[in-house]
């Protein structure tokens, strides 16, 4: 089960930085940051900065996948403590992708801070989706501690 956690971590990193950042399917949740031909005016749309904080949050994801996968080849037990922070990691992501879409957060725009929220498109559903997923069979696995 830890192995399917890990590639539902994985998997959303390579998704959205490996080219579906900007197809029919949308933006996803870094596609401001693909998209921006002036950096200089980047930094005042409110989507360029979520575009970074989701960035971080996938990169953290892919961390944590990989670790999923490789503490146990160390000899390293997976203790109930580090599973619990991947579930928050994944709520942090969920509650963050849920105030971008729905009122924003605070971003710095051309006269202020501004609250605007992102569009929604299939892409970042499915990223959000995928890191659900890994999320639950972490709770699924909870007390277990070794890989499966």
């Amino acid at each position: 089960m830890l192995r399917l956690a890990a590639l539902f971590f994985v998997l959303p990193f390579f998704l959205q930085l490996l080219g579906l950042g900007d197809t029919p399917l949308g933006g996803g949740l870094c596609g401001e940051v693909f998209r921006v031909k002036d950096p200089a005016w980047a930094l005042t749309a409110p989507g360029f900065w979520y575009g970074v904080l989701f960035m971080l949050l996938l990169a953290l994801e892919l961390g944590f996948g990989l670790s999923l996968l490789l503490l146990p080849l160390l000899g390293e037990r997976l203790g109930a403590r580090w599973l619990r922070a991947g579930r928050y990691l994944v709520g942090t992501l969920l509650a963050l992708f849920l105030l971008t879409r729905t009122t924003g957060l605070p971003a710095p725009g051309v006269g202020g801070w501004v609250l605007e929220p992102a569009p929604l498109d299939p892409l970042s559903l499915l990223l959000v989706g995928l890191s659900l997923a890994g999320g639950l069979l972490l709770r699924e696995n909870g007390g277990h501690g070794a890989a499966s």
